[in-house]
């Protein structure tokens, strides 16, 4: 654990997320709120904060892009007219749903169920309503098995193992296993206003694109 910031694991964050989501109060929504923003990037310890370090870092980002040379570099490292690569944001704290209006195309949620997601997204759209941009753009993650879905439920318990049984059983309960559960998790984030949705097969075998192409596209 790092100290007033959270699980270092990220499996275990996202766990967390997952099981505070699943209480459904607003008690336990609001705790969703509550990590830190000092954190540490890339081992440099507590002199990184996340509204520092990743500001800058947007901004080295964009400069890339602009075809100016980088520190310790002799050329630009971005062709000419390449066309820039835009940025989506996640995060629960609000130093993230800032950032997102403020710097982002937009707000990717958490790997987590329409119940948790849902408040993330009011609040993205919140804080771009605030910042005066017009438009919001709002993505969300799901976990998907088609055909396979003890093998994806085992791959999934063994990827958030380090969550401990809880947090590895609860991962396990959001797999979308099959064709059914796959329309039904589509269409839960299609109602929370989500632009896109990204899902990601606990399965490693290539057909499962394939499959889920078939079935939502």
């Amino acid at each position: 654990m790092v100290p007033r910031h959270g699980p270092r694991s990220p499996k275990v964050a996202d766990a967390a997320v997952n099981a505070l989501g699943r209480l459904g109060d607003s008690a336990a929504l609001a705790e969703l709120s509550r990590p830190a923003t000092r954190t540490a990037h890339g081992g440099l310890g507590s002199r990184g904060t996340a509204s520092g370090w990743t500001d800058r870092d947007i901004e080295t980002y964009r400069s890339v892009w602009r075809g100016e040379i980088p520190p310790g570099c002799d050329s630009p490292v971005v062709p000419a007219s390449t066309r820039e690569v835009l940025l989506l944001f996640g995060g629960m704290a609000q130093a993230s749903f800032d950032r997102v209006a403020r710097a982002g195309r937009g707000y990717i949620g958490p790997s987590a169920p329409p119940v948790v997601v849902g408040p993330a997204f009011e609040r993205a759209r919140a804080a771009w309503k605030d910042s005066g941009r017009a438009g919001t753009y709002l993505v969300a993650l799901a976990y998907v098995a088609l055909g396979d879905e003890d093998i994806g439920r085992a791959n999934a318990h063994d990827y958030y193992r380090p969550a401990g049984p809880d947090g590895a059983r609860a991962k396990v309960a959001e797999v979308s296993g099959g064709a059914d559960a796959v329309r039904a998790t589509v269409r839960a984030f299609a109602q929370l206003g989500a632009d896109g949705l990204m899902l990601n097969p606990t399965v490693d075998d290539l057909d499962q694109v394939a499959r889920l192409a078939d079935l939502v596209l």
